[in-house]
């Protein structure tokens, strides 16, 4: 779809900087695959987009566009359509899950599975992939402010996934960044024209000013372009409607100027633009077909005169989006109603779009439209598109006369906000309906949405204190509903890590007393006032739900998480990784990226770290893509103690930093996470102190956990830490505190890790061999290898101190070869170390050329080295075939190799 520049060729006057940098941009460099061109309206964004698509053109790129129109923000994938539609044609060569996501998503079909977001990411990456390998694409998206939300997602998806493809992605907007674009996108500020510039372009319009009126068009026009255009038209007029004492914001007196054009054109000419400025997009086609006797061609000859209009490739178009805001507002409400009316009736095959239309025509409640808006709600959520689906809902909601059905809606309305991140509409809905009904369904519905949508802004106390309340409400009245929100207030005390937290969850479920017939639920919310206490209930249940081979999502998704926490990692793995990880299931909806990081936490205590590195990018990127906040910060948190147990330092300390920044301090875990992390981090470069202080920080003063879980995992690191930063005695503090709070609910790891502490504080050798020997006798040790290849090198160093040499090598050995499997770089150098020091030579391993690989790239040669083809292993790591093929093509060279077949050396089957 062609747009012309509207006359304003003049405008590029004095934009030499920004034609330069859009002509690098599509110029193949390496650089960002994705930029942003940013202005105010009238700046002159759309005029450079433009001679950037005519330089591109000519240069024999292919150049698909799309623009944001008002009236199609609500409708999901409609700017993705746009897009794409002239390559739609390319959609049956997709693979089949990509070719159905689609399909569904642009309602090519309307059966099977509703589309997930990240697979139709994906099959738009696919097929523009494929586009790039016959000529270069560029993709141009301007009014990125008024695309629709799905939309928005999915080209932010394209921006970060291009690096490397011959395809660009080049789009405009008028304000920020969408939060889906993040730092991907590369920005170019558009700014005012110099004093210079501006005159120029004075010179060059029809009429000649002089004196103080040209000055004061100058002054008022601040180096905008179409502001100089435009205000040099009226500035001689003898009616003076440029009048030197008005002050208006720039935009509206834009606005003000076009609405006079307007209002001198014939009315049928004004009635068909106003048609014009309600039809959106591909609308105005529809329209004219719907006409009676035809389209009145001629109705728009005065328009034009007036340079309002041109003409594109699907028909005219208005000069500039100012102009069309200008003819819709001018016009009276009931004018606006019954250009609404006529759009609706000639979309009888849209019916999206033909609700919306009929809502803006509306002029009270109306049951029957709310029921259309309701079922357009319910289609985009289908979708995958929440943000539409809210919009939808709340209208609906809106437009319902009955206050308990405009209740339900409301409820509806609520849970799609849940989706979107929307807390503050969560509770301003739910507070809403509860005043309008006391209706069981929706009273009882609403606790938990506000609790889970409150926790997810890291506010636990508030949460826990609305949760445990609406519990102990309804513990009588409705039991079953009782003990969902039971279940929505263990999830928040495993964040808050508060003893008292999980005290009111163990009070408020003695309170149900009636038989509860769902034993995962009751499993996670007993589990969560103590996993550790649980843990042989957990274990049971876990074994017994594998051995059956339950697919049942909910069930196994708490299970899962629950025999994590228990330390249970292999039952966890075993479970999350059947419903959560992406190699098997190609692809996962917004909610479960919040679930993700329990999963990687399971594979970083089994020893699986390039998995747990690749779980955390991926919580990362899709939490980003569909749901930020809590859910980043605690992927970031996981990859954070990846960074710093692989001795990558900086890294480490960034993203905790990030990771703490975006996260509500009463939500412990991600703290207390990022504060190990931290520790591990200044360990791994030998600054003793500095990690002693991290650790330490991860409980109190009287040494209680600050976790009252997670913070007992650092007890290995905080005395390795203590004795050379000469903090024994504190150390032993926080040893005596969780002895006696462990005394009764331990577990395994936990008795390896205070064996371990023990040793390295003991006052005596005696004492030291008694409980290095328990921590390496503890039963199941091995499902931790760290933290086992710890105690085997903290025991090895005191074995060498003790010039008991032959033992002392046969545990740094095996310490060194644990921490080469794991990729614990720092620890290994210091187990070849102390070999070295009890006379073994160390060979350089394989692990010292896997560290010089990313995360992704683990994955990839991991992938390759299976056996899967590059466009497989694409589709598992929403990359194109392409960058698949450019990361191996850098990969060979870190590893030595020179031939794919190679990578099977360098594959760790014990990794899944």
């Amino acid at each position: 779809m062609r747009h012309g520049s509207g006359g304003l060729e003049g405008s590029l006057l004095g934009r030499e900087r920004e034609l330069a940098l859009l002509a690098d941009f599509v110029r193949p460099t390496g650089g960002s695959p994705a930029l942003l061109v940013r202005g105010e309206p009238g700046v002159g964004k759309t005029t450079l987009i433009e001679a950037t698509i005519r330089r591109a053109e000519s240069a024999g790129t292919t150049v698909l566009q799309a623009r944001g129109y008002q009236g199609e923000a609500r409708l999901p994938f409609a700017a993705l359509h746009q897009l794409l539609r002239p390559v739609l044609r390319r959609v049956e060569t997709l693979p089949e899950r990509q070719r159905s996501a689609l399909r569904a998503a642009f309602a090519m079909e309307t059966e099977g599975v509703p589309p997930d977001r990240m697979l139709v990411g994906l099959a738009a990456l696919t097929l523009l992939s494929e586009l790039g390998e016959q000529c270069p694409a560029l993709l141009v998206v301007d009014d990125v402010q008024w695309l629709d939300r799905a939309s928005q997602d999915a080209i932010g998806f394209l921006g970060r996934r291009l690096r490397g493809e011959p395809v660009a992605v080049l789009t405009g907007t008028r304000g920020s960044a969408p939060a889906s674009f993040g730092a991907d996108f590369a920005e170019l500020d558009v700014e005012p024209l110099s004093a210079h510039a501006s005159v120029e372009l004075l010179d060059l319009q029809p009429v000649a000013l002089a004196g103080t009126v040209r000055r004061r068009l100058l002054n008022q026009a601040r180096g905008n372009p179409l502001a100089i255009i435009e205000l040099t038209k009226v500035a001689g007029d003898e009616e003076g409607r440029f009048r030197s004492g008005e002050h208006f914001p720039l935009t509206e007196r834009l606005e003000r100027i076009f609405a006079m054009h307007l209002a001198e054109l014939p009315r049928p000419t004004r009635n068909l633009l106003l048609l014009m400025s309600t039809a959106d997009g591909f609308e105005w086609p529809m329209v004219v077909a719907s006409m009676p006797g035809g389209f009145p061609v001629d109705a728009l000859l005065p328009a034009e005169r007036a340079q309002l209009l041109h003409h594109g490739d699907l028909g005219p178009y208005f000069r500039h989006p100012l102009i069309r805001s200008a003819l819709y507002h001018t016009a009276s409400l009931e004018e606006r109603r019954a250009a609404h009316r006529t759009v609706a009736q000639a979309l009888e095959r849209s019916p999206d779009r033909r609700a919306w239309h009929l809502a803006a025509a509306a002029s009270g409640p109306d049951e029957d439209l709310a029921v259309m808006l309701s079922e357009v709600g319910e289609r985009a959520g289908r979708l995958g598109a929440p943000s539409e689906a809210l919009a939808a809902m709340e209208r609906s909601a809106e437009l319902t006369p009955d206050a308990t059905a405009r209740a339900r809606r409301l409820a509806r309305a609520a849970q799609f906000a849940l989706f979107n991140d929307r807390p503050d509409k969560v509770e301003q809905y739910a507070a809403t309906a509860a005043a309008l009904t006391d209706a069981p369904d929706v009273r009882d519905q609403l606790p938990a949405e506000v609790g889970w949508a409150v926790s997810n802004t890291g506010r636990q106390d508030a949460a826990m204190e609305l949760l445990i309340a609406a519990s102990r409400a309804a513990a009588e009245r409705t039991p079953q509903s009782a003990v969902g929100i039971l279940g929505v207030a263990a999830s928040a005390a495993f964040h808050s890590g508060r003893r008292e937290h999980r005290e009111q969850i163990r009070q408020a479920l003695a309170q149900v007393t009636a038989r509860i017939d769902d034993p995962p639920l009751l499993l996670w919310i007993d589990a969560s006032t103590d996993f550790l206490a649980a843990r042989e209930r957990i274990r049971q249940e876990a074994e017994r739900s594998i051995a059956e081979g339950s697919t049942e999502y909910l069930s196994r998704l708490m299970l899962g998480v629950a025999a994590g926490l228990a330390d249970l990692p292999a039952e966890g793995i075993e479970l999350l990784g059947s419903i959560l990880d992406p190699e098997r299931n190609a692809a996962l909806s917004g909610n479960n990226s919040s679930f993700l990081t329990f999963y990687g936490h399971a594979c970083l205590d089994a020893g699986k770290w390039p998995k747990a590195e690749a779980i955390a990018d991926y919580s990362i990127a899709i939490s980003l893509d569909l749901n930020p906040g809590l859910a980043t910060a605690m992927g970031q948190s996981l990859k954070a103690m990846l960074a710093a147990l692989c001795g990558r330092a900086d890294e480490a300390r960034t993203l905790a930093q990030r990771a703490m920044a975006a996260a509500d301090p009463q939500s412990r875990i991600v703290g207390v996470r990022c504060g190990r992390a931290l520790g591990l981090a200044a360990a791994a470069e030998g600054d003793h102190d500095a990690a002693y202080d991290h650790f330490r920080g991860l409980f109190t003063h009287a040494g209680e956990p600050l976790h009252d879980h997670h913070s007992y995992y650092a007890l290995g690191d905080l005395a390795a830490a203590a004795i050379p930063a000469g903090q024994a005695q504190q150390a032993e503090t926080v040893l005596a505190v969780t002895a006696a709070d462990l005394a009764q609910r331990s577990s395994p790891r936990l008795d390896l890790l205070m064996s371990t502490a023990r040793a390295l504080l003991a006052r005596s050798d005696a004492d030291a061999e008694r409980h290095f020997r328990a921590a390496l006798a503890v039963p199941e040790g091995d499902r931790w290898p760290y933290e086992r290849a710890r105690a085997r090198l903290a025991h090895g160093q005191w074995l060498r101190r003790q010039q008991r040499i032959k033992p002392a090598r046969t545990e740094l050995t095996a310490a060194l070869d644990a921490f080469e499997h794991l990729g614990a770089v720092p620890w290994a150098e210091r187990a070849r170390g102390e070999l070295r020091a009890a006379g073994v030579q160390t060979p350089t391993d394989r692990a010292s050329l896997t560290s010089r690989l990313t995360a992704q790239e683990l994955q990839i040669v991991r992938l390759a080295g299976l056996g899967l083809t590059n466009k497989e292993i694409g589709e598992r790591l929403f990359l194109s075939h392409r960058t698949v093929g450019s990361h191996l093509y850098r990969i060979f060279p870190k590893l030595n190799i020179t031939t794919r077949a190679q990578l099977h050396a360098f594959v760790d089957t014990d990794s899944d």
